[in-house]
């Protein structure tokens, strides 16, 4: 029993001892890592502004280092934002990393985000004190404003996770640059905190102060302007020194506008491709114009003394434009008027204050309509089909009769129908491969839809999915303006898209011949031709169907003087002339047209900056910064 209990006496003291030293090791270490840190005493960076406008960067580091450190980190950021929110990048070059005394120190340098690390190895960094020289070359680091040159840099940073117990710059400058002006800041970002003495040339200055040439005696012929910057505090944990120095421009060496457009071309890759897209979308859809849209290459204008056969006004009239206007319908009655189809009657208004009114009666029944189209008797069947029949019982040979009133509000039902048996028509005689409308619809559509939905997208989630790339935020806004241009153009080449067959190109070639005579039959080398009235009126409804109905008429004043059968006017004892008969046309062309595309009120359309900061300089953005930490 004895033994038993000095052996489980001798376990208790042994885990005991165990235990204590386990304990005791854990404290020695949490004590090592609360002693582990790294003390900037002094950060100097030495600036030399070369006249082709670049700059020479030397940071002289000290660093106080308590426990063992393997070396820093040095993080320089290269990219900027512009105030319009595109990416400004800054090409930096390492040329030098040593220590005080000159020797290459080893380093490895890496792209991190939008900065450079340079992982800095400092032999010996173990309760020591330790200095690190880093050389770098920047270009684009100075900024080229309209009215100034300007270097606007943080010195030391403001992400440094250690104090900086003195921080201090030179800015070395070609003697040639004037009406010079410096500005300096300490404290975090964003800080507008002066604590800083600043001396140019060995003379004290204040900051934001203009030093210009005709006040200050210039430094010494072949000397350099010396700016010294020296913070009168010590920087906190992510606070540092900027600087700011503006100049006179035409100086430095500026960079052409190509220089400068490639350099925002590789800087902002994304927007810049995007930008491509509408530029890539117009080059294909005017090649595609090319190959399909355009029509072969007219002839000479032959004038042409009759319409193309078998062509009808309104077909003539939606050949000349691809669309059916309401001018083409009403001068396709005409036409079936001048044929004896139908008779058109005006009656005078009772009010001074509404138009004219016009009834069309029908001559001949369905049975008897020979020799007109198919896209006429759809008209026709429009016109009367639908309409309340009103018998005359003093003229017999009415069928039946409509007003514009009846029209109103009521035939705009019928215009689908007879749009489509127009280009159906067109289509079946080979001027038309596909409806004008169609492709016109189709390229409207697709620019209109494309567009919207491509907008709504980039600019519901565009921020948060060019973000997540690390693209500048403009990248968003120029993806929505590439949307809206993309859809414009492709909108844009919808009117030039609808296209003839080569049989309808020649066909259009005779209309432009026949339109040609229509307009000057009245000059004297077409004075052999007979006007007579059967001509006015065989050819009247191409006039109207043209627009030149005016200088048609003008053309048989003196011919054509009796009263038409198939017109009757509202006061038939007026003398009758030519002009004022086609202007009454006009007028009834107008006025039908306005009835026939009503729509009741209800109904729709008709179906015809950088990281580093530290206050705000001279223009409210700069360069550098950045910071670091031990490793």
């Amino acid at each position: 029993m004895c033994m038993m209990s000095r052996k489980m006496m001798q376990n208790r003291f042994i885990s005991g001892v165990i235990s204590a030293a386990l304990i005791g090791a854990l404290i020695a270490s949490g004590t090592l890592c609360y002693a582990k840190s790294i003390t900037i005493e002094e950060f100097h960076s030495q600036l030399s502004i070369e006249l082709s406008a670049d700059v020479v960067v030397k940071e002289t580091i000290r660093l106080k280092f308590d426990g063992s450190w393997n070396g820093i980190h040095r993080m320089i950021p290269i990219v900027e934002r512009t105030p319009q929110g595109f990416a400004h990048r800054l090409r930096a070059s390492v040329e030098s990393v040593t220590d005080l005394q000159g020797a290459q120190l080893t380093y490895s340098s890496s792209r991190q985000d939008h900065s450079i690390d340079l992982k800095i190895y400092v032999p010996s960094a173990v309760d020591a004190s330790r200095t690190v020289v880093i050389v770098y070359r920047l270009k684009n680091a100075i900024r080229f404003l309209e009215e100034h040159d300007e270097l606007y840099w943080n010195v030391t940073g403001d992400e440094w996770p250690y104090p900086i117990l003195k921080a201090s710059a030179t800015i070395d400058l070609p003697r040639e640059l004037e009406n010079l002006r410096i500005n300096a800041f300490t404290g975090g970002y964003g800080s507008t905190d002066r604590n800083v003495e600043i001396t140019l040339d060995g003379v004290m200055r204040k900051p934001d102060s203009v030093v210009a040439p005709a006040a200050e005696a210039s430094p010494p012929p072949g000397a350099a302007h010396e700016i010294m910057v020296q913070a009168k505090v010590s920087m906190g944990i992510r606070e540092g020194l900027t600087v700011a120095v503006a100049w006179n421009t035409g100086v430095l060496r500026h960079p052409t506008l190509w220089d400068q457009f490639l350099a925002w071309t590789v800087d902002n890759f994304a927007s810049a491709g995007m930008m491509l897209i509408p530029v890539g979308v117009f080059c294909g859809l005017w090649r595609h114009w090319s190959n399909y849209g355009r029509d072969p290459k007219p002839g000479p204008v032959v004038v042409m003394y009759e319409p193309p056969e078998g062509l009808s006004p309104g077909e003539m009239g939606t050949l000349i434009d691809h669309w059916p206007d309401m001018r083409d319908i009403t001068a396709t009655i005409v036409g079936l008027a001048v044929r004896g189809i139908i008779r058109i009657r005006q009656t005078v208004s009772k009010s001074w204050t509404t138009s004219d009114k016009y009834s069309f009666e029908l001559l001949k029944p369905s049975s008897e309509w020979t020799g007109i189209s198919a896209f006429e008797k759809v008209l026709l069947g429009g016109l009367f089909g639908d309409s309340t029949a009103t018998k005359k019982p003093n003229e017999k040979e009415i069928v039946t009769a409509v007003s514009t009133d009846d029209l109103d509000h009521t035939f705009y039902k019928k215009l689908p129908e007879i749009k489509n048996a127009l280009f159906e028509s067109l289509i079946s005689k080979g001027y038309y491969q596909q409806r004008p409308d169609t492709v016109f619809n189709w390229y409207m559509t697709a620019g209109f839809v494309g567009g919207f939905v491509f907008v709504l997208v980039f600019s519901t989630v565009g921020p948060v999915f060019f973000g997540s790339l690390g693209l500048p935020p403009a990248t968003t806004i120029v993806a929505i303006v590439c949307s809206i241009l993309t859809g414009l153009i492709t909108m844009g080449f919808a009117y030039g898209m609808p296209s003839r067959t080569k049989k309808g190109a020649l066909v259009w070639d005779s209309i432009r011949g026949f339109e040609e005579f229509l307009s000057r039959v009245e000059s004297h080398r077409l004075n052999s031709l007979p006007l007579t009235p059967e001509l006015f009126e065989k050819y009247l409804p191409y006039a109207m169907a043209l627009g030149i109905e005016s200088k048609w008429a003008k053309a048989f004043e003196g011919i054509y003087t009796e009263p038409t059968q198939w017109y009757v006017g509202s006061n038939p004892t007026t003398t009758f002339h030519s002009t004022s008969f086609a202007n009454d046309l006009s007028q009834m062309s107008s006025c039908t047209g306005s009835s026939m595309s009503s729509l009741p009120r209800s109904s729709g359309g008709s179906g015809f900056s950088s990281s580093g900061g530290g206050g705000g300089g001279f223009s409210g953005g700069g360069s550098g910064g950045g910071g670091g930490h031990g490793f």
